[in-house]
């Protein structure tokens, strides 16, 4: 698998008068592999994606595509991304091949099997009868990603793709940009609040909340930060904690709600912690080893706010 760099931010950041949406993101995006910028709805993600291709001014930080910067290469850098930002724009009254002859056009798309060759990548029929507002929304998404491939581009960058689709819908879009990144080569850059959509398309993965890029790794080093820890309630949560530490020398530990205790120090098993807790006359109401999941891990990381 290629490690090279095909994008990366510096810095990125985006105030609007006093206000920081965006606030020093630093991403890199490496070629042939699909990125996946996770995030609640109002994160950064949209602005970010804006920021890299231009549709919106950079308050201060870099951007690099292709080991340029887009600062004075704009021309060269953009007609190899291809990109959807929010809804795309359609007109209802034409077919799904006439709206690509009007893009093309606009674009300069020189091959002249440009179309038919992009709605074949993405399962839409070519010159058929059917207009725009008669698709499907999921038909509607992959008419979007034809439209980004007509240049055939290096890059694709793409804001939340699976938006609104059912499950089939997700799973036929998934499957789709799975296959155009590793079978014809395509890095992706993709944009999402799905916490298992993510996980299961993405090969690395950005989190970003409140503006703030707080962790990127690939996704077999998310998976790995799922943390193991004994879970205790007890009625007499004071004397369970003195029991913990000074029998135990436990103190990688932390209070929950409901006279809950997590305790994270594995050293002890939990059968010997029962019995210490047990012989100090600790009644015990609940005591289980238990995994944190990615919907854990990334709640802990934002301060308690799951991503759906």
């Amino acid at each position: 698998m290629s490690k090279e760099i095909i994008l990366t931010t510096t810095n990125l950041t985006k105030k609007y008068k006093k206000q920081i949406t965006v606030n020093n993101v630093n991403i890199n995006v490496k070629k042939g592999r699909i990125y996946g910028l996770l995030g609640r709805n109002g994160a950064g993600k949209t602005t970010v994606m804006k920021m890299i291709l231009g549709l919106t001014s950079i308050s201060s930080g870099e951007v690099s595509i292709f080991d340029q910067p887009i600062k004075n290469n704009k021309k060269t850098i953009y007609p190899r991304i291809g990109s959807i930002i929010e809804v795309p724009g359609f007109y209802s009254n034409l077919t799904g091949t006439e709206n690509l002859k009007v893009f093309a056009r606009l674009r300069g798309t020189i091959n002249p099997n440009a179309i038919q060759e992009a709605l074949n990548v993405v399962g839409l029929p070519f010159n058929d009868k059917k207009t725009f507002s008669s698709y499907s929304l999921g038909m509607k998404q992959r008419l979007g990603i034809a439209n980004a491939l007509l240049n055939d581009p290096e890059l694709l960058i793409l804001d939340e793709p699976t938006n609104g689709l059912d499950p089939i819908g997700i799973a036929e879009i998934r499957m789709f940009l799975q296959k155009l990144c590793h079978e014809q080569g395509k890095t992706i850059v993709l944009s999402s609040h799905i916490l298992s959509e993510i996980a299961l398309m993405a090969d690395d993965i950005g989190i970003i909340h409140n503006g703030v890029l707080l962790e990127e790794c690939t996704l077999e080093e998310l998976q790995k930060k799922s943390e193991q820890y004994v879970s205790v309630q007890t009625t007499n949560m004071i004397d369970t904690v003195h029991i913990l530490e000074s029998k135990l020398n436990i103190t990688n530990y932390s209070i929950e709600d409901d006279n809950f205790i997590k305790i994270y120090d594995l050293a002890h098993s939990v059968s010997l912690i029962a019995k210490v807790l047990v012989d100090a006359n600790i009644e015990l109401t609940h005591l289980q080893l238990c995994t944190d999941n990615l919907e854990d891990y990334f709640k802990k990381i934002t301060g308690g706010e799951g991503i759906a």
